[in-house]
């Protein structure tokens, strides 16, 4: 496939979509730790990111990677919490226990809902069948250690890739994909 060309999901305009949003390492990693935020990404795929989360009216993310957002919360914004009743609440910010909150039903108002990491929230997400496409953005370093992409899963999923997109001339790559049911 080359740049120009680009496959779309099939998909309705009313249709709700879930779509995850990585930055990795080659190796697949998502940082160097729980609590660390991805600042190794190229500003690049910063303005693609912020770009693509303007088109989302809901937001689901983990709890290490919020409280590294120090307070850049956005309306709608969920957070996964093993605890959520110990977490004190904040203005558009909805703090969820995955294992027991119903997440199809609790986003159902919701159009496009970003996932926006950590490993945990996107293999949960995945394992849930509440993903439909997901952007990869690959920067060309290697950690060799820390968080991988996914997390825990239980079985395997298809992709099916759409696009790849070259961002940089340091060779930082843009990957989107369409899970496959």
């Amino acid at each position: 496939m080359t740049r120009s060309q680009r496959l779309t999901p099939q998909t309705r305009a009313s249709e709700q979509r879930f779509v995850a949003y990585v930055a990795s390492s080659v190796d697949g990693r998502i940082s160097l730790s729980e609590k660390a935020p991805p600042d190794w990404t190229s500003e690049e795929d910063w303005k693609f990111f912020q770009e693509e989360l303007e088109k989302c009216d809901a937001f689901v993310i983990g709890r290490n990677t919020f409280e590294g957002l120090k307070g850049r919360a956005r309306p709608n914004t969920f957070v996964f919490s093993r605890y959520p009743s110990a977490t004190p609440q904040e203005k558009d910010v909805t703090f969820i226990n995955p294992g027991i909150a119903d997440l199809k039903q609790l986003l159902s108002p919701f159009r496009r809902i970003g996932i926006v990491g950590g490993a945990r929230v996107y293999q949960s997400m995945l394992d849930q069948g509440l993903l439909n496409e997901i952007y990869v953005t690959i920067e060309p370093i290697l950690f060799g250690r820390g968080r991988e992409m996914f997390e825990g899963g239980t079985k395997d999923h298809g992709l099916k890739l759409l696009s790849v997109q070259t961002l940089n001339k340091k060779g930082t790559v843009l990957l989107h994909y369409e899970v496959l049911r």
